[in-house]
């Protein structure tokens, strides 16, 4: 890490929690060696660099683009109309940028594959690109149904960058547990969109950004971002780090995920 990202680290932290970015009540830590079936396990990788991610990113708001949009598709709406609500709100918060909740659509049908019960996703994200508003930073799909993609059993969802849109399941998030499939929707979401944001996984920091290979490893990690990729998101949205905790602390106060709610509160001044 050279002095230049640690000085704009330093400052993102310090304007949001008046710290030293060095000070372990900071409330971020670094990862541990990754255990076996972990996601950097399996695929190890290098990392961004903040200036690797401005040098490279291909898609950051501008007056023509810089809203949110979330497209349900199939039951999505009407299975979890207050869900896509808190969803929308979280979008405004988290990156900072309108965020805007669509009518529903149906699925294509010509991308369910019968032999498999599953759609797929690849289909998806094909159909979807062609309804992708001019100004949209990120065009979100979200369904109930279970994904697949080509070699693989099922996925979570999938992404095209240069396309600036995803199609995302919520079928394997279930638990009885209403804050903790919040928190995994959340999650999803928010991970998601990062990468149509250009930012790739995280392999420094316990961070939302963190690439997982199951659902255990997922509930792992955190909803919040490093310091180095708030750095990113700052840069390309230009949101503010302290208003960001703010809403977001808002928010996760009136959804009740209190854990949440303490970490975020104690990163304000």
């Amino acid at each position: 890490m050279n002095v230049g990202r640690l000085g704009i680290i330093g400052a993102l932290l310090m304007s949001a929690c008046g710290k030293s970015s060095s000070d372990p009540a900071d409330g971020f830590t670094l990862q541990g060696p990754p255990e076996p079936g972990d996601w950097l396990h399996h695929f190890p990788e290098p990392g961004q660099t903040e200036a690797e991610y401005r040098a490279a990113c291909a898609n950051r708001k501008s007056e023509s683009r810089r809203v949110f949009y979330l497209q349900p598709l199939g039951q999505a709406a009407e299975k979890h109309p207050v869900l896509l609500s808190r969803m929308r709100d979280y979008a405004e918060a988290f990156f900072g940028v309108p965020a805007t909740l669509l009518p529903a659509i149906p699925l294509f049908e010509e991308t369910w594959v019968p032999e498999r019960a599953q759609f797929n996703s690849t289909r998806i994200i094909a159909r979807l690109r062609e309804r992708v508003p001019a100004d949209a930073l990120v065009y979100a799909g979200f369904t109930t149904e279970d994904l697949y993609s080509q070699g693989l059993n099922f996925v979570f969802g999938e992404g095209s960058l240069a396309n600036r849109c995803g199609i995302y399941s919520l079928h394997r998030y279930g638990t009885p547990d209403p804050a903790q499939f919040l928190r995994r929707v959340l999650k999803l979401m928010s991970h998601e969109a990062g990468h149509i944001l250009s930012i790739e996984h995280c392999v420094r920091w316990n961070c939302v950004m963190q690439g997982a290979n199951s659902l255990r490893e997922d509930d792992r990690h955190p909803m919040h971002l490093c310091p180095e990729d708030l750095g990113k998101l700052a840069w390309n949205t230009g949101v503010d780090p302290t208003s960001r905790y703010r809403r977001l602390l808002e928010f996760y106060r009136t959804a009740g995920l209190e854990p949440e709610a303490a970490w975020t509160a104690a990163r304000l001044p």
